[in-house]
């Protein structure tokens, strides 16, 4: 025989076993179809139940509006369900059976309505007692008094607890009371007396509904356990069956093994394809993990070890990245201290002629009219020249170390004088200025002069941030170990790029005339000196925070 009609005789020999095993199989699954349909039947029945006993508990103990409606919801969908039930499946639970449940159910619902009245009757009366009590209250004094708030502690244990003992107990008291010789205390215990009937009224209907409830659930279950078991009968037959489908796998090994051998040959050779891309330094790709075997193990550690060594190269490069931050900025500093000595000397040789050029200058505006022609231009000299010598002065203070003065002082006090010159040069024209400074700071060791200067340029910097009208407002705290002072302002922000340079000698974004860059400069130089630190906090368009932190018990 060929090769071919073996392959034929085969395949047929196999389709026509699987078409009597599928044949035997579909009516072995209608049979099991039908018994899972009765048994989701009679769990859906009992789940139903199970939500209309909770939310009866539910209801029974907070009696609230919420829970009857639910409970009232879910006796609809349990008839509903109930009613539902397809002609098949009361054949197969019995015809006496299902019209037991439906009565059992119109049953527990009258049950249920009875406690529903009960509960409102009882609210009614607990209402009438105890205004009833309330008005004996006021009527008695003294002994009588004394022994009806005893009576009323009982008239409560027997509102908590509902039961015989507690009414009992309230009879006993008012007996030995010799009260119920008033008319309305007699009346009062008549009312209680019907509370008490309502009560036992409540706790038998709710017993009789509890045991309804239960028969329902109970033939439920039995149904669904009677169904299952036959379900598992079934079952075990079709696993007969299947073990004959099992000679079948057998026979079809040989196909299953060649597809084992390609499922262990073609990861390997990715394995060996993308190993080859890593000796190149290329890791931009994994190897696709497919199963739990050893392959797979093996997969995931060469993954593992790809991603570690992609890591390992990307800290790598972040690290010589630093290095050259880092030497950029050595560079950087060694020519600020170049720059620095520079402007030092600079600045001491320029001082002199600039003071007499100042003082020239202020003489000659002094003695030209204002309506002279010159006048302007000797009013911008002197200007200018006040400016070129700030420029040196604050050159100076940034490049010459030069000794501090500390004292024990108030931080409160510079920022107030600081405030308080500027308000009376009138820097603040249409800026609304607010301070919430703390009257409990303690006092600490600072050069009140440096911290004034710090003040000064923080506020001129947020003034000229500020088109009018804006706001400034200045706040003085202790967080944790430091004094902070928070100057915030309604300006025009700085942008993110430029928060890590504000800091540096010479960097401004105002115009030339109105800054030279090293007002932050000098400040961050004095806070530093004082073992502080000045956190920026900005948002353009917003405005922007500066936070001057202090330590309380720093040596300067």
């Amino acid at each position: 025989m060929k090769i071919r009609d073996k392959l034929f005789l085969g395949f047929g020999l196999y389709i026509f076993l699987a078409a009597v095993l599928g044949f035997f199989a579909y009516k072995e699954l209608r049979t099991i179809t039908t018994r899972l349909a009765l048994v989701e039947v009679a769990d859906d029945i009992t789940n139903t139940i199970l939500e209309v006993r909770r939310y009866e508990k539910v209801f029974l103990l907070l009696k609230d509006e919420e829970s009857r409606k639910e409970l009232n919801n879910y006796l609809g969908i349990l008839k509903k369900d109930i009613d539902d039930i397809k002609i098949e499946i009361i054949k197969e639970i019995g015809r006496n059976n299902h019209d037991m449940m439906k009565t059992a159910i119109a049953e527990y619902e009258d049950l249920f309505s009875n406690v529903e009245r009960n509960l409102k009757s009882q609210e009614k009366l607990v209402t009438m007692i105890r205004e009833a009590g309330r008005k004996i209250e006021k009527r008695l004094n003294g002994k009588e008094l004394q022994t009806f708030l005893i009576l009323r502690k009982d008239e409560k244990n027997l509102m908590l607890y509902k039961n015989d003992p507690a009414y009992e107990t309230f009879i006993k008291t008012l007996a030995s009371s010799n009260l119920i010789r008033y008319t309305d205390i007699e009346n009062y215990s008549v009312l209680v007396k019907k509370l008490y009937e309502l009560y036992k009224h409540e706790n038998a209907s709710i017993n009789r509904m509890r045991i309804k409830a239960r028969e329902i659930q109970s033939f439920t279950e039995s149904l669904s356990k009677k169904e299952r078991a036959d379900i598992g009968m079934l079952l075990k037959r079709s696993l007969n069956m299947l073990f004959f489908a099992l000679l079948l796998i057998i026979v079809l090994g040989t196909v299953i093994n060649i597809k084992l051998a390609a499922s262990i040959s073609t990861p390997i050779r990715n394995l060996e394809k993308i190993t080859k891309k890593v000796a190149t330094g290329d890791f931009s790709e994994n190897i696709p993990v497919k199963g739990n075997d050893e392959i797979a193990s093996l997969e995931i550690s060469f993954n593992q070890m790809e991603d570690r060594l992609r890591d390992a190269l990307t800290s790598l490069e972040l690290t010589i990245k630093k290095l050259q931050e880092k030497q950029a900025q050595l560079v950087e500093a060694e020519k600020l201290a170049s720059v620095g000595i520079l402007a030092s000397g600079i600045a001491h040789e320029i001082n002199n002629p600039l003071t007499s050029v100042l003082t020239f200058s202020n003489l000659m505006l002094e003695q030209t009219p204002p309506d002279s022609p010159n006048y302007r231009k000797l009013k911008m000299m002197v200007s200018e020249t006040e400016r070129a010598r700030n420029i040196v002065r604050q050159l100076l203070s940034f490049a010459k170390e030069t000794p501090m003065d500390s004292v024990k002082i108030n931080i409160n006090q510079p920022v107030t004088e600081i405030i308080d010159s500027l308000i009376a040069q009138g820097a603040f024209k249409d800026i609304e200025m607010k301070t919430n400074l703390s009257d409990i700071l303690p006092e600490i060791n600072a050069d009140p002069a440096r911290i004034g200067q710090v003040i000064l340029n923080i506020l001129l910097n947020a003034i000229h941030s500020i088109t009018p009208p804006g706001r400034i407002d200045v706040e003085t705290r202790v967080e944790k170990d430091s004094i902070e002072i928070i100057i915030s302002d309604s300006g025009s922000g700085i942008p993110e790029e430029y928060i890590n340079k504000i800091f540096d000698p010479f960097f401004t974004t105002k115009e030339a005339d109105k800054g030279t860059g090293l007002g932050l400069a000098v400040s961050y130089g004095i806070i530093k000196k004082h073992g502080g630190d000045i956190e920026v906090k900005s948002s353009v368009g917003k405005g922007s925070t500066f936070i001057v932190r202090l330590p309380i018990n720093a040596k300067i």
